[in-house]
């Protein structure tokens, strides 16, 4: 009888206790240009996961460039995120560089580039690059490229 019991035990104990999955990533969301000055732009977007173990972990962020109207501005770096157990999270993705990039790695040059700016409404702002969430020796890169027209204000 202990023996079955003993079965029976292992037996739930390992249909319960499935692999950790890896958190989901939904989406890129709310891409906006925060400030603006003459010298420098900050732009912000909003990584969704969604973790559905009761393990946490990291995230962290790998190579992850901005580009604005295809010109690559910079890369965001940033601290780790902690993953939080069995809940949807966001992690802001956010970076501060030099106008100055966009002026001088754009091919037309700085007065065909003012123009430009001055006679359209919006820009194409792109994330792309590598989010990498670790959970002791398991690694697992999620691969962002997500590119959207923001109206300038």
């Amino acid at each position: 009888m202990n023996k079955i019991l003993l079965l029976l035990t292992i037996f739930f104990i390992s249909i319960r206790c499935s692999s950790p999955e890896k958190p989901i990533f939904k989406s890129l969301n709310n891409i906006d240009i925060k400030k603006a000055s003459l010298t420098e732009v900050t732009i912000h977007a909003d990584a969704i996961f969604d973790n559905p173990n009761n393990l946490s972990g990291k995230l962290s962020i790998e190579d992850l460039h901005i580009l604005v109207d295809n010109v690559d501005i910079g890369v965001i770096s940033s601290k780790e995120f902690n993953v939080p157990k069995k809940e949807s999270f966001t992690i802001p993705l956010t970076g501060t560089f030099p106008l100055s990039k966009i002026y001088k790695n754009n091919k037309k040059g700085i007065l065909n580039s003012i123009l430009s700016i001055a006679t359209t409404d919006s820009l194409t702002i792109e994330y792309d690059g590598k989010i990498r969430y670790h959970l002791h020796d398991f690694s697992y890169p999620y691969h962002i490229n997500t590119s959207q027209k923001i109206k300038i204000k």
